[in-house]
């Protein structure tokens, strides 16, 4: 995470030498959140057709969006999570996704502080060593919170739901997710 931030702070001071004085329509951004607990949000078929209690979980998010219109911006994403979960109280299990997709976002009003309202949709892959192979599938779903802009640097809290299905032809032959969370991004106009 450190390299992460390193790397970002390294780029922003290398675009602002260089930078012109011309409209800002390129944006790249961090999000660092959490995915609450939530009972019953996965659930796992064959062979054990059940729901699993999620523990809260750590989200990374990395972003790229392009201004297309002066509200609205079209852009892509990569996203990790680090998840535990339950089944029938036993020891939890550990499990990853990893998600790739695009979002849009329109924004109101065109001021400093303005609301911002988009969604999202992905393709990912979720990994357990308890699973005898990963699953993959897609993600789809909602973001909404407020923004503040400044010059070129950006902060917004996006309070995000969807839901994800994802297969395989090993065990679990199928999972499914709720997928709640709230993520604080910084992003910086180039």
């Amino acid at each position: 995470m450190k390299n992460w931030i390193l790397c970002i702070l390294c780029l922003m001071l290398t675009s602002n030498i260089f930078a012109q004085e011309q409209e800002r329509e390129n944006i790249i951004g961090i999000g660092v959140g959490i995915c609450p607990e939530y009972d019953n949000s996965i659930w796992i078929g064959d062979p054990v057709n059940v729901w699993a209690t999620k523990k809260a979980s750590p989200v990374f998010q990395f972003f790229y969006a392009r201004q297309v219109l002066e509200a609205v911006r079209l852009g892509g994403y990569l996203e990790y999570e680090n998840a535990s979960f339950n089944i029938y109280n036993s020891d939890d299990l550990k499990a990853s996704r990893y998600n790739i997709g695009a979002n849009w976002i329109a924004q109101y009003p065109n001021n400093a502080f303005h609301m911002q309202l988009g969604g999202y949709i992905g393709y990912g892959l979720i990994t357990s060593t308890d699973w005898d192979q990963s699953v993959y599938g897609t993600d789809v779903g909602i973001m909404i919170g407020p923004a503040y802009e400044k010059d070129n640097l950006g902060i917004a809290l996006h309070v995000q739901y969807g839901k994800g299905y994802y297969t395989s032809s090993g065990i679990p032959t199928e999972v499914g997710l709720s997928l709640p969370r709230c993520l604080l991004k910084v992003y910086y106009k180039l």
